[in-house]
């Protein structure tokens, strides 16, 4: 079976209890016996972002790992400390947005796509790739952004009445889209100039192997922090812990 470890943590002295996500079976709870001993030959498959093959036994709770073959090891990620912190942010969010027992290659070609980007990026862009996996996997998973249209009274975007040129666009994280201009007192969330609006529509409209392909401006990036992060939370109601070490590490 075919996947990625998305979370690990002890169980005992010797064990590691495991989430992992596959391709066959979507997100599955597995238990690795005797994989915290450094001699075990699945201490190194066991590990955060791993992804390899791996052959399971299913138990009552838990599958069991028997063996596997390390296919990434996304070593690169645990050399820089934002580069760290940015893919675990990721790989909360894919394990929030993955459902008990049910495939979503989707998800996990993305997820393998977000950090094989994030192994490459620059410094200063790490927050662009996982503000592009949030807004990409929440769009492919049931909360698609309307970027058309107000979400209050249904104007076009098109519409300069509405949608001033030039003018900033707020975007409803509780609706999930965008507000006119004379709809804006109605609502609560971020704005968004010309240039994020568009790479946001790039984001959630590209084919999966471009979506990590573009850069953007500090401002524009800044937006679409705002806009990804307040989404999520807002979508998704739960804490992710990988957002207070990251606002840690912005001092």
């Amino acid at each position: 079976m075919r996947g990625i470890i998305l979370r690990e943590a002890p169980m005992g002295d010797k064990d590691k209890r495991l989430v992992m996500l596959t391709r066959e079976n979507g997100k599955i709870p597995v238990l690795a016996k005797g994989a915290l001993s450094p001699k075990s030959r699945l201490a190194g498959l066991t590990q955060l972002f791993c992804y390899g093959e791996y052959r399971l036994s299913k138990g009552r709770t838990f599958y069991y790992i028997q063996e596997g073959t390390l296919r990434e090891s996304f070593f690169d990620l645990r050399q820089n400390l934002d580069r760290l912190a940015y893919a675990t942010l990721i790989m909360e969010v894919a394990e929030t947005l993955s459902l008990d027992g049910q495939e979503n290659i989707q998800l996990l070609s993305l997820l393998l796509r977000a950090l094989r980007a994030m192994c490459r990026a620059l410094e200063k862009s790490e927050s662009l790739i996982a503000d592009a996996f949030i807004l990409r996997s929440l769009a492919e998973n049931g909360f698609y952004p309307e970027l058309s249209r107000c979400c209050v009274c249904g104007a076009d975007t098109e519409d300069a009445n509405h949608f001033p040129p030039g003018g900033k666009n707020l975007f409803d994280f509780s609706r999930g889209g965008l507000i006119c201009y004379r709809c804006q007192g109605q609502a609560g969330g971020a704005y968004l100039g010309a240039g994020a609006l568009r790479a946001l529509r790039y984001i959630v409209n590209e084919p999966q192997e471009r979506v990590f392909s573009f850069t953007a401006q500090p401002e524009v990036q800044h937006q679409l922090d705002e806009v990804a992060v307040g989404y999520l939370l807002q979508q998704t109601e739960r804490r992710y812990k990988s957002l207070t070490f990251i606002s840690s590490l912005r001092g």
